[in-house]
């Protein structure tokens, strides 16, 4: 059996040389293939249209309900009427919430003018009930605010400022 060769240095020498070799040459070979190619060429170009256009932006809000009041009792928890916004952006319907001592809320249709509070959504205390319109895009009118007060578990009490 025979043992293989292992290379010396002048073996590993030769070979460094040969690959320095081919990288100089590929590089030779690339350097004059960027040479010969032709350079792009400058062009004129003209641009024109006689077409016009024209269109116009108008700015718009969407209007507050008016004339908020409300109505509270013995047993009769708050309920909040409204007169519907006049003029600005058409309205989606209308969007109502507590704050303050409470929470709770939702939403209602363009048409509503009315609202009760469940009971259930009040506790001993006394919160702010808020009302804005709902707009396209996602816009909404200033709220409209309330102060809406349980003063025991039957007896509730609103004002509108």
């Amino acid at each position: 059996m025979r043992r293989p060769r292992t290379p010396g240095p002048a073996d590993r020498r030769r070979t460094h040389h040969l690959r320095r070799w081919i990288a100089g040459s590929a590089a030779l070979v690339l350097a004059g293939t960027a040479v010969v190619v032709a350079p792009p060429q400058a062009t004129l170009a003209t641009w024109s249209d006689s077409e016009h256009g024209r269109g116009s932006l108008q700015a718009g809000t969407v209007s507050p309900p008016t004339n908020l009041r409300c109505t509270a009792g013995l047993a009769t928890p708050p309920t909040f009427t409204w007169d519907l916004p006049v003029g600005g952006l058409t309205r989606s319907g209308f969007t109502w919430s507590l704050s303050g001592g409470f929470s709770g809320g939702g939403t209602l249709g363009p048409a509503v003018t009315t609202v009760t509070i469940p009971g259930g959504l009040l506790t001993i205390g006394s919160g702010t009930f808020n009302l804005s319109a709902n707009g396209p895009g996602g816009w909404t009118s200033t709220p409209t605010t309330g102060t809406v007060s349980m003063l025991t578990a039957l007896l509730y009490s609103c004002s509108v400022p």
